[in-house]
């Protein structure tokens, strides 16, 4: 108990220091009370105008210290400045908390650089009406989140286009309160599903008939968004004002003769922070039986309620970008062999790049042997591994397209096939089976770029290898044996010594496994997409390897020798060329 009471007493701030700091400095500063809370008020001119700020006190500094605007109403809107109407103060955004660091140990300057900007933010807002006027447009979105019905904190429009259109509206799930279940989907009356599965099919085919219609509403100009929600209908009808002639006679046509209970308004229009999308629902009010058409004047607005909704875009051009993906790989198509531990996680980090088609082949079915170091759950045991896979990235990834095969890479020497892809990884471990692959692909002049990948046991390490068609450098490239430079059966860039029993097994020969954990295969199938990608984007045009390098000290626990290419290894992660000069297929 005595150690939670000191720890208490020294997170508090003198808050007496800090007065004395900002009278000091000129400010007009006194101890007061906010709504029975301890606080500051700093009382000081500004273009023009007496202006309050109150500071709530703080045990501890954590972040920049904050400052309300008292009666906010005497000055008129003021960009980035939020009011609360019951405790008549307003919020002023000054900084993005989680950029700036903060001198904790001396909180007085803290006080008085966070009031600095306070005080400037107010006075360019109060004295030029012209940036005043930009910035409530920079900043729309946060001004209408304010004032949004929390029933349509999230409504997802799937449109992908700033037109008119109209929208079947899908409903939240009865009952469900998060998760795409939860959300309100506006779905164009021409949208085309795509045949294969996606989260977005599922979504549409599982929530049945729509309940309600809406339409897509572009402006030809935006003003600020209204300051509190009781302000809403005045703000639609001054927006009115900005819907082109041709929009206009197109939504008196289809809402505004149609007859329903409600309509949902999904607008959007330009910035100088981008393109804002943002929405109204439409309610008839309660005593009103009898369905309207959509309200497009004053005299039909008495009979409806509105409410402010968040719009979200759930198509590729927002979503994809927005989360990291890159939109430029959509219509790339990767083969990937091999589903286990690594080539699933393979397949996961290349779907989270935006590759668009990615087709899954291996025989083999999910056991509990492979469950700490695959991707997939306990509930996919004894699927197909590339059955579950597909499951799992189809539902992640709405505009992945997942295809699967159960052949293994021996069998897959059909050079009509093999062409029709951009890339194919190869994550199945077997060097034998690799190489004979590769003597097909060079023997029938296969022209796809082949990425080799594998890791190696005891977390030592993992490499990958890009061998590109016409270039120089090929997969024999990495197994040259560094003495004779004949062609070895061991890669050259593996960090374990050749014939060694680098195996284990728990019961009898059929289970013997080479022992790595998960963190192993998540660290090889890292490089192995970032190779991947550089190369699809055309950043790469020549054969290249890639190795990372682990610790040593599981391989010198178990006994087992490493490489002098571990010892003398420095370039961890870096692409190097793969063209060795010792390769007969390369230097003839």
């Amino acid at each position: 108990r005595s150690f939670w009471s000191c720890r208490d007493i020294s997170r508090r701030m003198n808050y007496s220091s800090i007065l004395d700091h900002l009278t000091n400095r000129g400010y007009k500063v006194s101890a007061t009370e906010f709504c029975l809370f301890p606080a500051l008020s700093i009382e000081c001119s500004v273009a023009g105008y007496d202006v309050t700020l109150i500071h709530l006190k703080d045990e501890e500094l954590t972040a920049m210290p904050s400052f309300f605007l008292k009666s906010p109403d005497k000055y008129g809107r003021i960009a980035h400045t939020l009011e609360n109407k019951t405790l008549n103060v307003a919020s002023i955004c000054v900084n993005v908390p989680d950029s700036v660091s903060i001198n904790f140990e001396v909180p007085e300057r803290a006080f008085e650089e966070s009031l600095k900007r306070h005080i400037s933010l107010l006075e360019r807002g109060l004295s030029d009406s012209k940036w005043n006027e930009e910035e409530l447009l920079r900043e729309f979105l946060a001004g209408w989140n304010h004032i949004q019905d929390q029933k349509y904190e999230d409504f997802l429009c799937l449109s992908d286009k700033g037109e008119f259109e109209l929208l079947n509206i899908l409903p939240p799930k009865k009952g469900v309160k998060y998760g795409l279940n939860a959300c309100h989907f506006g779905i164009p009356q021409e949208f085309k599903q795509k045949p294969q599965f996606s989260v977005i099919n599922d979504h549409i085919n599982n929530r049945g008939k729509p309940k309600g219609v809406g339409c897509i509403v572009p402006l030809e100009k935006l003003i600020p968004a209204p300051w509190q929600s009781a302000d809403l209908e005045e703000w639609y009808l001054e927006i009115l004002k900005f819907i082109s002639q041709d929009v206009f006679e197109s939504l008196t046509r289809t809402l505004g003769q149609t007859r329903d209970h409600a309509f949902w308004l999904v607008f959007n229009a330009d910035t100088p922070s981008g393109k804002t999308w943002f929405g109204i629902h439409f309610h008839l009010k309660n005593n009103i039986k009898s369905k309207k058409g959509l309200p497009l004047n004053r005299e039909h607005l008495e009979f409806w309620e509105l409410k402010a909704m968040n719009v979200r875009l759930f198509n590729k051009e927002r979503v994809m970008p927005r989360s990291g993906a890159i939109q430029e790989l959509q219509n790339k198509k990767v083969l990937l062999v091999g589903c286990g531990s690594v080539g699933s996680q393979i397949a996961n980090q290349l779907a989270s790049t935006g590759i668009g088609h990615i087709t899954l082949s291996d025989p083999e079915t999910f056991s509990l042997d492979n469950l700490y170091r695959h991707t997939l759950a306990a509930h996919y045991i004894s699927w197909p591994k590339t059955w579950g896979l597909q499951t799992e990235l189809s539902n992640k990834y709405p505009w992945l397209e997942v295809q699967v095969m159960f052949s293994e890479l021996l069998s897959l020497r059909y050079e009509n096939i093999l062409n029709t892809f951009d890339l194919i990884i190869i994550a199945i471990g077997s060097p034998t089976q690799e190489r004979i692959f590769h003597d097909y692909c060079i023997k029938n002049s296969v022209e796809t770029a082949v990425i080799n990948t594998w890791v190696e046991g005891y977390g030592i390490g993992g490499h990958a290898v890009l061998d590109i068609p016409d270039s120089k450098g090929c997969l024999r490239c990495a197994y040259v044996d560094p003495i004779d430079f004949s062609r070895g059966l061991g890669s050259n860039l593996n960090f374990l010594k050749p014939n060694q029993n680098l195996t284990k097994n728990l019961a009898g020969c059929g289970n013997a496994f080479l022992p790595y954990i998960n963190l192993s295969a998540l660290q090889t199938a890292l490089i192995t997409p970032n190779l991947a990608i550089k190369f699809l984007m055309g950043q790469l045009h020549s054969s290249s390897k890639v190795s990372w390098k682990g610790s040593d000290f599981d391989v010198i626990q178990a006994g087992f020798q490493v490489t002098d290419r571990y010892t003398q290894f420095s370039k961890s992660l870096e692409i190097l060329p793969l063209l060795n000069s010792g390769c007969d297929l390369c230097n003839d």
